[in-house]
């Protein structure tokens, strides 16, 4: 009876061909040299000057990864071919879980989508399977040693169908290294591959022999910089991984990096004793002043102070990242979430206008009104069904700053009406909710310009225009599955306000979304996109499905939210009116207000005049020119007229 081990690692990653770049940046794993380099793998050359195993496992089978029955599988390492042209690879090893699968054989090829060039079947039934443990490693030599004859790289592997679903490759029990770990699968009826990262090293070993093998080569295998953008002056950190892939052991070598137009920096390494494929791992340290799209060249040199026998690979270039002189302000959607029956909705209100109204950076901040759980007449389809989307309870009213998620010191009510410190995006509207805005405002940047425009043409059509432009050409910063969503708010309705009575003048009322995917109840994740490194612009269009909407008090908010629901940037413009309509500039011009000596005079054609105090309550209606205003206090108050369906404000200060 076998005995299976429940070792069953999961594929995790999927990934393109163009992924497998042997030399490609990456951000490494924090895993240091004596790590890396305790795989003892084996590296009988047995004294042969003429002879290299090219494999990074460990000679350990400590894992393995299965897939399905009777799928085909295959696994293998990319080998850069150039440094061993004239070279033969004259066998494949191999490490087996639990079965070796049928139909089996070593694949060597240059092209992963088209057929190998060699294929070296072997007979899978001569291969006992014990009754425990894994069935261990397997020589498969070629009949006939391939001679390396190009200077295209090499995937050098395994193919099989496997049968038992316990699993057919075998890994080390290590983390993986860039490159060791690439598989792919294809199941029953298809005919595209899926390309895997596995999560553990591949037992795989590739035997490369010949006389011009090279003696002392080293290169840089892994790269990387801490940061895709940085500040003028700011220091970067440069971390890579450098392999001895000569066939004798290294004790010393130089490592170089050039910045731009800077002049190089050499440092020596002399605390090391690297045997053939063992890892160095480098961290250098710069400032970065240039503004722009920056340049790195790596070099590593005089291997054994000696040159190296293969100087072509031996430095790396790269100029992924760039340099701005000043940080770009992250703008910030303050999100009021209301409901039906919220004592605390005016005085909430009041916190926020008064912390936007006393920010130095009001034009970053955009505040709405989401009425998505009150469910009244305010409530528009699109913010889907808040008790999905937050499973635990929601008091209101309540606020989200671009949906960022655990902001330090706020706090949210939980299901037993206690304040405890919040977990999730949303937090209640306290006294510290202004601190809390600037805090955000100080902490978050971007690396990205977000732009839109709209007017209205054919009467109560929108032409919009989006833009998404990087900070530096070709440099665009990743975003985790982005969605681009346009939202069309109103200002100045005038209704009910939750908890009190009388009414209130709202503004930033959702009025629809209007660029979305399939699913309108999900609207506020917006359309998913795919932005390439220099950006992109979309245009679209929104026919105004209201006539009692007013144009001239509309805006249109765009902002780009990732797969987790944090919206990155944010921005707004006004919509324009039609120039056949009644301008806002007009209607302006046709109206003077005047507050003197208790009585508010206006000086115009109207049908009606209403006044509210700063926190948006109703104060009084009136529809002639002079009211007597005397009984009110000192401060500032809002004045909204109105003419058939236009309407325009202005504001009155009483001392």
């Amino acid at each position: 009876m076998k005995t299976k081990l429940l070792l069953s690692f999961c594929v995790v990653f999927i990934l393109s061909l163009s992924s497998h770049a042997y030399a490609q940046f990456e951000v490494k794993d924090e895993v240091d040299s004596s790590m890396r380099n305790s795989r003892k793998v084996s590296k009988a050359n047995d004294d042969n000057a003429n002879k290299l195993v090219y494999a990074f496992c460990s000679d350990e089978i400590g894992n393995r990864a299965e897939v399905g029955r009777d799928v085909e599988l295959r696994a293998y390492l990319r080998i850069p071919a150039k440094q061993w042209k004239g070279c033969k690879i004259t066998n494949v090893e191999f490490g087996f879980a639990y079965e070796v699968g049928k139909d089996s054989y070593m694949f060597i090829s240059k092209d992963l989508d088209a057929d190998p060039i060699v294929k070296q079947y072997y007979q899978c039934d001569t291969i006992a399977v014990p009754d425990e443990g894994y069935i261990g490693w397997k020589n498969v030599p070629f009949d006939e040693p391939y001679t390396i004859d190009s200077d295209d790289d090499l995937y050098v592997g395994v193919y099989t169908i496997e049968q038992d679903p316990w699993g057919t490759f075998g890994l080390d029990n290590l983390p993986p290294i860039p490159g060791a770990n690439l598989a792919s699968f294809r199941r029953p009826g298809k005919t595209e591959w899926t390309y895997q990262e596995l999560p553990s090293n591949l037992s795989i070993k590739v035997i490369i022999e010949g006389e011009t093998i090279p003696q002392n080569h080293m290169r840089i295998f892994t790269y990387s910089v801490d940061k895709l953008y940085y500040k003028a002056g700011e220091n970067m950190e440069i971390n890579g991984t450098i392999i001895n892939e000569g066939v004798k052991p290294v004790e010393s070598f130089d490592i170089t990096y050039q910045l731009n137009d800077n002049e190089s920096v050499t440092t020596h390494v002399s605390d090391v004793v690297l045997q053939p494929m063992e890892f160095y791992d480098f961290d250098l340290e710069t400032s970065i002043t240039k503004e722009g799209r920056g340049n790195l060249i790596l070099t590593v040199s005089n291997p054994n102070g000696k040159p190296d026998d293969f100087q072509e690979t031996t430095s790396v270039e790269y100029d992924r990242f760039g340099c701005v002189l000043k940080k770009i302000q992250k703008n910030v959607l303050v999100e009021e979430i209301v409901g039906t029956d919220d004592k605390g909705a005016a005085a909430a209100a009041e916190i926020i206008k008064d912390a936007i109204d006393n920010s130095d950076r009001k034009d970053n901040i955009i505040w709405i009104q989401n009425h998505g759980i009150a469910n009244d007449e305010y409530a528009i389809m699109g913010f889907g069904d808040y008790s999905m989307l937050y499973w635990d309870a929601v008091f209101t009213p309540a606020v989200t700053l671009n949906h960022k998620a655990e902001i330090p010191g706020t706090f949210m009510m939980n299901s037993d009406g206690e304040k405890v410190p919040t977990e999730g995006e949303i937090f209640i509207i306290d006294q510290d909710f202004s601190d809390h805005l600037e805090t955000y405002l100080d902490e978050e940047e971007v690396f990205y310009s977000l732009g839109v425009e709209c007017e209205v043409v054919d009467d109560n059509l929108l032409k919009i225009k989006m833009t998404v432009k990087p900070a530096v050409e070709g440099l665009f910063p990743y975003i985790y599955n982005p969605g681009i969503s346009l939202l069309l708010t109103e200002d100045k309705i005038v209704g009910t306000q939750a908890g009190v009575d009388g009414e209130y003048i709202h503004n930033g009322i959702p009025r629809d979304f209007i660029y979305y995917d399939d699913d309108p109840e999900f609207a506020i994740f917006g359309k998913k996109i795919d932005i390439p490194d220099d950006g992109l612009t979309l245009e679209t269009e929104y026919e105004i499905p209201d006539d009692s909407w007013k144009l001239e008090n509309m805006n249109l908010i765009c902002y780009i939210m990732d797969s987790g629901m944090r919206i990155d940037n944010v921005v707004s413009c006004p919509v324009k009116a039609n120039p056949d309509g009644l301008k806002k500039e007009t209607a302006e011009n046709d109206f003077n207000v005047v507050y003197n000596d208790g009585s508010l005079h206006i000086d115009g054609d109207f049908d009606s005049a209403r006044l509210f105090s700063m926190t948006g309550q109703l104060l009084l209606t009136t529809s002639v020119a002079d009211t007597n205003v005397s009984s009110l206090p000192a401060g500032i108050y809002c004045v909204l007229i109105q003419k058939g369906n236009h309407s325009v404000s202005d504001k009155i200060v009483i001392k």
